[in-house]
């Protein structure tokens, strides 16, 4: 199949029986038992933004990839009939903040590690205030979920505030989990850690790479690995294969979905192109079949990606009309990148 939507995955009529009538972002992975876990942001039961039942995160579990369009099965949760709010807090707001002083809790990305799923999330006190952010393990395919503890709270300055919303994936060949974080502003540029899945829940053991003394190395003060001028929003980084990763997610200071194709996560990503295959527009002037679409942003990489095909990377794109609170859904989208890996060019071995 060639560009182009495939299918809405969320709204009425699709995931409404759940009481996801109304949602967002949608990272996935896929579950140790085959599955695929998608967990999404503010939700709503009513027809658009802001009316019915609000939760957040939720999560569906179903099946689907790159190569075939996602149809979600049960609802994640005790409940598969419907998508409950993964752990309780009440959504407050202003004037006093007296309900808890959470405003709402947003998923970032998912990651699977052997047989546990974690999902880093991001804690509000209105938009786009992050007060702090923790991670939530699950043993059992995306079904129930469990705070990792104090150590697995960040505080939201983090790096300078570009520690907020994250993506990450797991390098087998080495051994590690690699991060890539950005401001929830979508006003900063993106940075790198990473840490071993058994110090996951631990956050003193996360390393960061920086640029001090003339180069580049682990364990310093984060250096944003983007060049200046970018801003970022939601961000995806997925190892497709060996020494091929995906970055890339909503380009905010492009109005587009960006990625770079690199060989490993410290490649030189000032090298490495940025190629935009939806790009953000007017809505007068929409046509998801040739990837144009009003107020886009997300484009999280589906499992079963792959480079150098027509059609061959699947992204999740969320749409919010924010004027008109509908549409305001998550969709499937197929898209070509090509491998530049072959083509890019290494930092210096010198400085690593």
């Amino acid at each position: 199949m060639p560009d182009g939507k495939v299918v809405d995955l969320t709204g009425p009529g699709l995931t409404d029986r759940w009481g996801v009538t109304c949602t967002d972002l949608g990272p996935s992975v896929v579950a140790p038992n085959g599955k695929l876990v998608s967990v999404f942001g503010d939700t709503f039961s009513g027809p658009k933004v802001g009316e019915g039942d609000w939760r957040s995160p939720v999560v569906l579990i179903g099946t689907g990839d790159a190569d075939h369009a996602i149809v979600y099965e049960r609802a994640g949760g005790a409940d598969p009939d419907y998508a409950h709010q993964l752990w309780h807090y009440i959504h407050d707001a202003p004037p006093g903040w007296t309900r808890g002083g959470i405003s709402t809790v947003l998923p970032s990305d998912l990651l699977r590690v052997g047989d546990s799923i974690y999902l880093h999330a991001m804690v509000n006190r209105g938009f786009p205030r992050v007060i702090w952010t923790e991670i939530w393990r699950s043993d059992d395919s995306g079904i129930s979920w469990t705070h990792m503890g104090e150590g697995a709270k960040f505080p939201a300055n983090l790096h300078g505030g570009l520690g907020q919303c994250w993506s990450w994936d797991y390098d087998p060949d080495d051994g590690w989990v690699y991060v890539v974080a950005t401001s929830f502003r979508r006003d900063k540029g993106i940075v790198l850690m990473r840490v071993r899945p058994d110090d996951i829940g631990n956050r003193s053991r996360y390393a960061s790479w920086g640029f001090i003394s003339g180069r580049w190395q682990w364990g310093t003060t984060a250096t944003p690995i983007t060049p200046a001028g970018e801003r970022w929003g939601e961000l995806t980084f997925r190892r497709i294969e060996q020494g091929k990763w995906v970055l890339g997610g909503f380009l905010a200071s492009h109005y587009a979905l960006g990625y770079r194709v690199v060989s490993s996560p410290v490649a030189n990503m000032h090298t490495a192109a940025i190629q935009s295959p939806v790009v953000g527009c007017a809505w007068d002037c929409e046509n998801h079949q040739k990837c144009a679409v009003a107020q886009l942003y997300g484009g999280y990489v589906l499992p079963g990606s792959r480079f150098d095909l027509d059609g061959g990377m699947g992204l999740i794109v969320s749409q919010w009309h924010t004027v008109a609170g509908w549409p305001y859904r998550v969709m499937q989208f197929k898209a070509t990148l090509a491998d530049s890996t072959t083509t890019e060019h290494e930092p210096d071995p010198i400085n690593l």
